[in-house]
């Protein structure tokens, strides 16, 4: 991955000089069409305009070579580092996998993925909007352009599983990511010419030909910096003009609404199946992990009692209910893959599994509270987060909590804990457990991971 990511990096540089070469070559074609038109005003030859930006030429070849000598080095490398080889053996590995199977799964996950997908990259591009009106915010305008982009192209991805193929909201984004481009290359030009004035005004004229010479390069920098900076004006009042229409028709809520409502037929539940068929096919997702399935079921049976403790303080009903105790049983399914990043690998899971029966909402919430069982996590960055509703955003918040609490009360696995059970006042929650053996070490985990329980309901945590 190192090796791709630095062939990437460095073919980026070079496509942004082949930018800045192909702008330079268009500008001096048509100040020489211009200069053969009509004669040069007395107040600013053409031709000093025009001797500025053939140096200016001159300059952006010779980096451009560099760069060219960079991109070969880095190709070399690319081949001789086996990665190719590495990633060949690896796809092929995955073809038996993937030859149709009698039983053909639901495709009912892959809206999941997308959506969740496409959210975050959503997320992201917006989280820079507090500097759209910022005119100087040159570092967000840049990031958002990128965040735009990475967006755009996500959504391409997931394009057919959507009617009319989100096509209305990839103009949208492409225009934003077109206009910050261009927004962006006025930038780097502004960069340049003022680090070149900057050399020329503290040059000494012995260095060059003639101070004349030297003054009149001046003038041709200050009169192309001129131009440029002219035109960011004009570009970021037509980013502005176009980012605040876009808000006004709502067009963002639009597109968090379409990745659930403007699914193809194909792709949604024909029927919304029975907590029966939940059960089931959630035990076949359970049951990939046999290993970890008696962890799972005291953490459901230490997270439900808690839940049904508090009920007068977090008022959730029986379908929240279920889906804790959907979460406990998947929280550890990503372990069977190690435990590191076992918590990410266990949502992925959830979100992603072809026979999981349960739609976009509700796997949201179970795959997020499964997310969270671990450590801390900030669901405002999480791209299904941002699809839920307020009441179910608090849902996933209070559940994570409980999950959280009865992971810790089983901190070894050993089965230590045998109950839980739980008092709310009106400052304080008093959880109570009957254990076998010396659990301080669970009751240590416990009281840590209580953070988010304590933040949630306002209310400290007393676990003995």
């Amino acid at each position: 991955m190192l090796e791709i990511q630095k062939i990437t990096r460095a073919l980026g540089e070079a496509r942004d000089t082949d930018v800045q070469i192909a702008f330079i070559t268009k500008l001096i074609k048509k100040r020489q069409r211009a200069a053969d038109e009509k004669p040069p005003s007395t107040d600013y030859p053409v031709r000093v305009t025009g001797d500025v930006e053939s140096i200016l030429l001159a300059q952006l070849q010779k980096t451009r070579s560099k760069l060219q000598v960079a991109v070969i080095k880095d190709l070399e490398k690319l081949k001789t580092s086996g990665t190719i080889d590495e990633m060949r053996t690896f796809f092929v590995s995955l073809a038996p996998g993937t030859r149709r199977n009698k039983k053909r799964s639901h495709p009912y996950a892959i809206p999941m993925v997308a959506a969740g997908r496409i959210s975050r990259r959503l997320t992201m591009m917006l989280s820079y909007e507090r500097w759209v009106h910022n005119p100087d915010a040159i570092v967000q305008h840049h990031a958002m352009r990128i965040a735009a982009k990475k967006l755009r192209y996500t959504m391409e991805v997931y394009g057919p599983l959507y009617r009319l193929g989100l096509k209305k909201y990839l103009v949208r984004v492409k225009k934003v990511q077109e206009i910050l481009g261009d927004l962006h290359d006025c930038d780097v030009w502004i960069d340049m010419v003022m680090g070149i004035l900057l050399q020329e005004r503290t040059a000494s004229p012995v260095k060059n030909s003639s101070k004349n010479n030297l003054i009149s390069r001046v003038s041709g920098y200050r009169h192309f910096l001129s131009e440029r900076e002219k035109e960011r004006k004009r570009l970021y009042l037509s980013y502005v003009r176009y980012w605040d229409s876009l808000v006004r028709a709502g067009i963002w809520e639009d597109l968090r609404k379409t990745l659930e409502d403007g699914r193809k037929r194909k792709f949604r539940f024909p029927a919304k199946p029975g907590e029966n068929e939940i059960r089931s096919s959630v035990s076949a997702l359970a049951s990939q992990f046999p290993e970890g399935m008696g962890h799972s079921r005291k953490v459901t049976d230490l997270s439900l009692s808690i839940f049904d403790d508090l009920i007068s303080l977090h008022q959730m009903g029986a379908h929240e209910r279920f889906l804790l105790e959907c979460t406990g049983l998947l929280h550890d399914i990503g372990w069977k893959s190690g435990h590191k990043g076992h918590s990410g690998r266990s949502a992925d899971m959830i979100v992603s599994d072809e026979h999981l029966a349960l739609d976009l909402h509700d796997r949201a919430i179970i795959g997020l509270v499964a997310l969270a069982h671990r450590n801390n996590v900030r669901f405002e960055s999480r791209g299904l987060f941002s699809l839920l509703s307020s009441k179910e955003r608090d849902s996933v918040m209070m559940l994570a909590s409980f999950i959280r609490i009865a992971d810790g009360l089983d901190y070894l696995h050993h089965g230590s804990v045998d109950s839980i059970h739980c008092r709310a006042g009106p400052d304080r929650v008093i959880m109570e457990i009957s254990a076998t053996g010396d659990v301080r070490l669970e009751l240590q985990r416990a009281g840590m991971k209580g953070d988010l329980f304590i933040r949630v309901f306002n209310r400290h945590l007393v676990i003995r």
